[in-house]
């Protein structure tokens, strides 16, 4: 069982519910050449996700490196705006790397797009198609959200009691201990030592086990 979970599984975020995968730049060029021609579409790269604060020292860097348009809070912006955000409220700014339109020919500068989103968004990018849908893609083997992130699926990810199948580290996923009674090993405390029993009957008295 092991093996097969292993070969066909599909690891899912269990915040977002988005499939964990890891993407090379010609899958997601191929994605995107899928869509008809003439779709137009913009290459987004996530630099705050959700996170609060001014960004002013993010936007004052984007604005060195030469970006002009900006994605704030879901709205477009031009990076030479008075950009004021709430230190409060959580906020997402993702850099607009290129506007492209489907069609043929264009699959180089598509994939150079990608690398520089990726570059600049930690891995990850975001392509939004104009007046449809917005695809997330990673090149790292997580989440494309949240960036939550898990190993190739391989049999000990399975194991019961193996640290990488996320067993328990209090009793190694056995789920019991075997632990020492002290009440049991000296049920008359005053007595000495070399006067306390050490067995009681038939049953061990040295040790119990506890339920983890």
């Amino acid at each position: 069982m092991r093996l097969l979970f292993a070969r066909i599984g599909h690891p899912i975020c269990p915040i977002h519910g988005e499939e964990i995968t890891s993407q090379t730049v010609e899958q997601m060029v191929d994605r995107i050449m899928a869509y008809p021609e003439r779709t137009k579409l913009q290459i987004l790269a996530p630099v705050v996700s959700g996170r609060k604060g001014t960004q002013a020292k993010v936007l004052e860097d984007l604005q060195k490196e030469g970006y002009i348009r900006l994605r704030v809070d879901g709205e477009i912006r031009e990076i030479n705006d008075d950009i004021q955000l709430d230190k409060n409220k959580k906020h997402s700014i993702e850099v607009v790397i290129d506007r492209i339109v489907v069609k043929d020919g264009i699959s180089g500068r598509l994939s150079d797009s990608l690398e520089t989103a990726l570059k600049l968004g930690d891995g990850k990018v975001m392509v939004d198609i104009i007046d449809k849908e917005e695809l997330l893609f990673s090149e790292h083997h997580a989440c494309p959200i949240c960036g939550f992130s898990i190993d190739e699926l391989e049999p000990r990810l399975f194991s019961f009691n193996s640290p990488w199948g996320g067993a328990c580290k209090t009793c190694d996923g056995l789920g019991s201990q075997l632990e020492v009674d002290v009440d049991l090993v000296i049920p008359n405390k005053d007595l000495s030592l070399n006067q306390a029993p050490l067995s009681h009957g038939n049953r061990s008295v040295l040790s119990i086990i506890r339920k983890c």
